[in-house]
């Protein structure tokens, strides 16, 4: 598939978001109703089961039940040249993936409020007969306002439904290794119980900074799953209250039997988890009010007022101006490519670029940027030695309608190549790279988040000037962009 093809005469492909052993998502422009859409592809060519269609059908209809605002919900369905789709509800925001590589472990609060979201979509699938089959960190995604979406409902049972174990080489046949339950891997392909099973591993995840089993490979952590039972979550992480503990233990039993028999009774114990949490972490009448982190040295040049649509909220204005606030440690690409952070720094905008640039900067009131640098843990596409380096900028401004303003003059053709595009030093800290990156093979992405622009450029080591690099330059500096801001800020 290519940006631009139609599907059905109706949804233009955008740009790829994802791709998986037989499919892709892709953000599609839907020509009918005007609206961006996620597009899920599954092409049938090689496939030997006669049925999928019809079991494709059927699925895509049960899941097209499940109405819920913590469930994508799914538009349309159907075949075009032999390529199966699922028209869904795109969702804007980080997949727990991504937040789990930024913070990990979660606070005990946010962990139990994002395993009661997902389990109540889980309650709104089941009651619609529709099971999951592949609950993890990946499918699900946490909004910009923090509103958690699972998605992949439909099309995981559907798909996992038509594969053994032993079809591995196309496809994750019964779910995720390190979350899917025993009996997913045997022949039973197990229930509701197999998806409060991956809920289980999930919420240990988010904890203990780990899943529950680990391996070498696959087949590893699936032959520990069927023959051990679950460490305990307090080895990994003392001092939680012991009904979370007794909570993960019994979802993470081996035999279904033993397990909650439904996601309505986990919901109900995560609610009181969260309900006691809360009010532990509630503050005493005693107790004075935390004081408020500014962004800014009063030393430095004040910050204008902020304007009347701008943000004001603690999500913006609390936000340290570190690297460890601002710039994840690590993230993964859309083509699965994991990335580093190995340097970082904070220095005045005049180091940004030329004096033009910086001259500008400063007449709106930025005074600070930080700086980090990523390189690629070597992958598929890439070798040790010529890994592809990520360099980030992260500019704070006033205000949000300030920002704004900014990254409409970063992205002008004659200003956004004026960047300097940092490189790490030996020793870890940052130095200006040559010239000669400017001239080779590197994209860009520019992102604003409330008051913040982040600007990230993608380019290789070898400096090569091979447009075949393309894809993935595109999906590191989107990425990283994306990754990067107050959102990584946890308090």
């Amino acid at each position: 598939m290519e940006r631009g093809k139609l599907i059905a005469d109706r949804y233009e492909l955008i740009g790829r978001l994802g791709r998986g052993g037989m499919g892709e998502v892709w953000a599609a422009r839907d020509r009918v109703l005007h609206r961006e859409v996620a597009l899920k592809l599954l092409d049938l060519d090689g496939i030997a089961q006669a049925d999928l269609p019809r079991r494709f059908e059927r699925e895509a209809v049960a899941a097209a039940q499940i109405v819920h605002p913590n469930v994508a919900a799914l538009y349309d369905r159907g075949i075009h040249d032999d390529v199966l789709f699922l028209v869904m509800e795109k969702v804007d925001g980080q997949t727990l993936t991504a937040r789990l590589q930024a913070e990990s472990p979660v606070p005990l609060t946010r962990a139990v409020a994002i395993a009661s979201s997902v389990c109540a979509a889980l309650e709104a699938a089941h009651r619609a007969q529709v099971i999951h089959y592949d609950i993890k960190p990946h499918n699900v995604i946490v909004t910009g306002d923090g509103l958690v979406k699972v998605i992949d409902f439909g099309i995981a049972g559907f798909v996992q439904a038509a594969f053994t174990v032993a079809r591995s080489s196309q496809l994750t046949p019964a779910g995720t290794p390190e979350f899917g339950a025993p009996e997913q891997f045997l022949t039973e392909r197990g229930d509701e119980r197999s998806d409060l099973y991956a809920l289980g591993g999930m919420l240990f995840a988010m904890l203990a900074g780990r899943p529950p089993f680990t391996g070498h490979n696959s087949i590893a952590v699936v032959r520990r799953k069927l023959d051990e039972e679950a460490p305990p979550l307090n080895a990994f992480r003392p001092g939680l209250p012991p009904e979370v503990t007794a909570l993960v233990a019994e979802l993470l039993e081996r035999d279904p039997d033993r397990r909650p028999q439904s996601a309505e009774q986990v919901q109900q114990r995560l609610q009181t988890l969260l309900a006691s949490c809360a009010a532990a972490e509630a503050p005493t009448a005693t107790m004075p009010p935390p004081p408020r982190t500014r962004l800014m040295d009063d030393t430095r040049q004040a910050p204008r007022p902020p304007s009347p649509d701008s943000w004001t909220s603690a999500s913006t204005d609390e936000t340290p101006f570190t690297a460890d606030a601002l710039l994840p440690r690590r993230f993964t690409n859309d083509l699965d490519i994991e990335f580093a952070r190995i340097a970082e720094d904070t220095r005045l905008p005049r180091e940004a670029g030329p004096s033009e640039l910086a001259r500008e900067l400063a007449r709106l009131a930025c005074t600070e940027m930080i700086a980090g640098i990523y390189v690629e843990q070597p992958g598929p596409q890439a070798t040790p030695e010529n890994p592809v380096h990520v360099s980030v900028q992260v500019f704070a401004l006033p205000d949000a309608a300030t920002a704004q303003e900014v990254q409409k003059f970063l992205g002008r053709e004659e200003v956004r190549w004026h960047l300097t595009v940092w490189s790490a030093r030996d020793g870890g800290g940052l130095a200006p790279c040559p010239d000669k990156v400017h001239r080779s093979y590197r994209w860009r992405y520019t992102k604003r988040c409330y008051r913040y622009v982040t600007h990230a450029l993608a380019y290789r080591a070898d400096l090569t000037n091979d447009s075949s690099s393309r894809p993935w330059l595109v999906a590191a500096a989107r990425k990283a962009a994306v990754s990067t801001g107050p959102q990584n800020h946890h308090g």
